[in-house]
């Protein structure tokens, strides 16, 4: 008995045929399963613009840091800092200052002579004789004051004994101090007029060549100078030699030094004097010579010593001294027409040229150009002869 035909649930479906069996599911993932990870490769936010936007947080304006750096360094500058800098100051200004003072050469005793010229007698007597002069703003050293007689013992910087008029001197040390001053003046003019004012002011004093003055102010062809006992007054800067307070005078040439010399000739004799107003031979070559860079002496006795000394030469057949032997600047001394043998000097004259000499008039009233061979007396008086400019 044919068993009842029962219907497949397969037919009709075919199966897909395939050309080679598929892997494996652990073959496909098998060349990267188990490696291991960098995380900071795959986390890093360093290198990329990444970060974590948080909603609802306002940012700060890009601005506003800079301005209120801005704003602080504004209040330090023109507030903050100006306001402890006058605190300083005035603090400071509060304080007690200590000033040095200038240190001071001159001792108390010292004297500063207040008139063109002072006389120095050596007594206490306008009769005795005189032995010097010292000029304006010269300083002094005190000895003795004799006030019943008024005169005061004096001995000047370069050693000389004697007496002065107590009312030629000050004791007012302010215009001789110089380190109190900035410039030193020396007048190298016949004299220089100190007036009160810089362009028309009064005479205050006529000063003489080789007056030394402090100035404090140079101005367009002035100084301002400190006058002896207070005060100050103006000089021109023509005639006037100028230096540091401490400078030494620069030593010239000796046609410089007979410029000087020839200025006076004819100038009214004064023994022992030093100015226009009346000076004599050994007082021309000490002003003279100071002026043009020579510390002599003032006394002739000490001048004939000075320098160095000029051997003569005279004329092998007749005897004559010859005068090329005698250059310009040589002091030449003489001995006393009544003591011809004597060693000590009695006048002396100033060689301004070849055989031409300035001296003495024989009236003895004013200084005169002399040349030996019209004086033959002279030749033969000569005991010694210096040369102070080399």
């Amino acid at each position: 008995m044919k068993k009842p035909w029962k219907s497949n649930p397969f037919a009709g479906f075919r199966m897909p045929v395939f050309s080679a069996a598929p892997k494996k599911p652990t073959e496909r993932v098998h060349s990267h399963f188990g490696e291991t990870q960098n995380v900071q490769e795959v986390w890093d936010l360093t290198e990329k613009d990444a970060y974590v936007d948080q909603q609802g947080r306002r940012r700060l304006p890009r601005f506003l840091v800079p301005a209120i750096v801005f704003f602080v360094l504004a209040v330090l500058l023109f507030w903050f800092l100006p306001g402890l800098a006058m605190q300083y100051a005035s603090s400071a200004k509060n304080a007690p200052q200590q000033v040095l003072a200038p240190d001071r050469i001159f001792p108390d005793t010292t004297r500063v002579v207040c008139v063109a010229a002072a006389n120095i007698w050596s007594l206490d007597d306008i009769k005795s004789p005189r032995i010097t002069q010292v000029l304006y703003n010269e300083p002094v050293y005190l000895i003795d004051a004799i006030s019943a007689e008024g005169f005061i013992h004096i001995r000047t910087q370069d050693g000389i004994e004697g007496y002065m008029k107590s009312t030629d001197v000050t004791d007012n040390l302010d215009s001789v101090e110089p380190n109190l001053h900035k410039l030193k003046l020396i007048v190298s003019d016949i004299s220089k007029n100190v007036k009160s004012d810089a362009s028309n002011g009064t005479l205050l004093i006529e000063v003489m060549m080789n007056t030394v003055l402090y100035a404090d102010v140079k101005s367009a062809g002035v100084y301002e100078v400190s006058l002896p006992g207070g005060g100050y007054g103006w000089v021109g800067s023509s005639g006037v030699i100028e230096l540091g307070v401490r400078d030494p005078v620069e030593k010239v040439g000796v046609r410089y030094f007979v410029s000087s010399v020839q200025s006076f000739v004819d100038m009214t004799h004064l023994d022992h004097g030093l100015t226009k107003n009346g000076l004599s031979v050994d007082g021309l070559a000490y002003v003279s010579a100071s002026v043009n860079g020579v510390k002599l002496p003032r006394t002739m006795e000490e001048q004939m010593a000075a320098g160095d000394r000029v051997d003569l030469s005279y004329d092998a057949v007749t005897g004559i001294l010859n005068v090329e032997s005698i250059s310009p600047g040589d002091l030449v001394f003489f001995s006393d027409p009544n003591e011809p043998t004597s060693a000590a000097p009695y006048e002396m004259g100033i060689c301004t040229d070849t055989g031409m000499l300035i001296m003495t008039s024989k009236s003895r009233t004013t200084l005169r150009l002399f040349t030996l061979a019209d004086n033959a007396s002279l030749e033969s008086r000569i005991i010694a002869v210096r040369r102070i400019f080399t």
